[in-house]
């Protein structure tokens, strides 16, 4: 009797996996020329203003089926390794500030130095110069910057510079106009790797501009929620700047929400005019540029970008495949392909550009999604025949036994 019933589900199983378009709005179709090897489509803002926040109602179907894919995003990688090393001389050098000299030993690699300090408020220019003997020293930086903006509910800090790849085993440190030996309370070595991430633009908007005590408001609208915006960098005229800047976020332009406070900087030899988003991604995005008694900033223009993300699948057909988007009440998949794909060797991934973005053909918005048993009652209904039938044959048998054994 179970071998039974498991056999007529398994025949019931390919109508379970059939896929209803008509329940999302927005569809996108790409051409496949060769099976069995992975492709990739670069998602857009079309993608992501029309669809659910995290994507989880994408679907990719060809012939009424649904197809597996997977989303990986080009998301680069910062490591930094700590290295031992000792400090061996700690001076203020008239008219220079306060110098630090460490020995990091021979053969070592670094390229960043970090300080703490207790100090607040304060933007202090560095300069780190490298020697191999301690006594010959090359300028490896002279544009550097520590920076810390304190205030109760507002911290913002820059207590590590950069300076390009050194193996020699001497390091000084001159932070100007700092006179106190105390000044800084611990300082690293480092040597820090990146890997390069894909970045896409997503929006380049004008800011509406509001000036008022002290602050430049600049607010962007970005015309929808929930694009997935990492980073906004800005475009501006001005020279010779470091200002702390607020970034909020709002869902009508209205209330606001504080979301980190981060500083833009424009020196002699390097500029720093992006800042990194970690909060929730809402249409509206307001820039609190704290000016002082400085002029305010002109800044003309921001480009929001995301991290590239790409929908990764592995046809087993050629022809058209067609990618729908635009269905809040969906359920985010699972596949099985993330594992099979990490499984295989490496390859190279076909890229795919998604066409057109469209109106699914009888798209449904207010009629809700039918159980399956509702919408294949037919298969329901000779299931529960046969297994009636199996059912009574089964104790016909039972009762046969039975009076045998009487």
């Amino acid at each position: 009797m179970t071998r039974l019933l498991t056999s007529l589900l398994a025949l019931a199983a390919p109508l379970m996996a059939d896929f209803d378009a008509r329940h999302w709005q927005y569809q996108r179709t790409v051409r496949v020329e060769t099976a069995g090897v992975v492709h990739g489509v670069i998602l857009d803002r079309a993608i992501y203003a029309g669809a659910q926040a995290g994507l989880g109602d994408l679907r990719l179907a060809t012939g009424g089926r649904e197809t597996p894919y997977v989303i990986t995003a080009s998301q680069g990688t910062i490591t930094e390794e700590e290295l031992p090393f000792a400090e061996y001389n700690r001076v203020v050098v008239p008219g220079r500030g306060l110098q630090l000299t460490l020995d990091a030993g021979r053969g070592h690699k670094h390229n960043r130095l970090r300080i703490a300090t207790a100090l607040q408020n304060f933007r202090i220019p560095l300069k780190i110069e490298t020697s191999e003997d301690g006594e010959s020293w090359a300028v490896a930086r002279t544009d550097g910057a520590v920076f810390d903006f304190s205030q109760p509910d507002r911290h913002a800090e820059v207590l590590s510079v950069g300076y390009p790849l050194s193996t020699r085993r001497y390091v000084r440190a001159t932070f100007v106009r700092w006179i106190r030996p105390d000044a800084v309370s611990g300082v690293w070595l480092a040597e820090r790797t990146e890997t390069k991430t894909a970045w896409q633009a997503l929006a380049t908007i004008a800011p509406a501009r509001i000036e008022a005590d002290g602050f430049s408001n600049l607010v962007f609208d970005l015309g929808a929620a929930h694009l997935p915006y990492s980073r906004i960098r800005l475009d501006s005229d001005s020279t010779q700047f470091y200002r702390a800047c607020d970034v909020e976020s709002s869902t009508d332009g209205k209330d606001w929400n504080y979301v980190s406070t981060q500083a833009i900087y424009r020196l002699h030899d390097d500029e720093s005019l992006t800042l990194g988003w970690v909060g929730v991604h809402e249409r509206y995005v307001r820039l609190r540029v704290r000016n002082g008694q400085d002029q305010p900033l002109a800044v003309r223009q921001a480009t929001f970008d995301a991290v590239e993300q790409r929908l990764r699948f592995l046809p087993q057909t050629t022809g058209e495949y067609t990618l729908y988007y635009g269905n809040p009440k969906a359920q985010a998949p699972v596949y099985d392909l993330g594992m099979i794909l990490a499984k295989r060797p490496p390859e190279q991934e076909i890229a795919l550009a998604a066409g057109v973005q469209a109106l699914t053909l009888g798209y449904l918005p207010d009629e809700p999604i039918k159980p399956w048993s509702e919408r294949h009652p037919e298969v329901l209904y000779v299931t529960l025949g046969l297994a009636l039938v199996g059912m009574g044959w089964y104790c016909v048998r039972f009762l046969r036994q039975v009076k045998r054994a009487a």
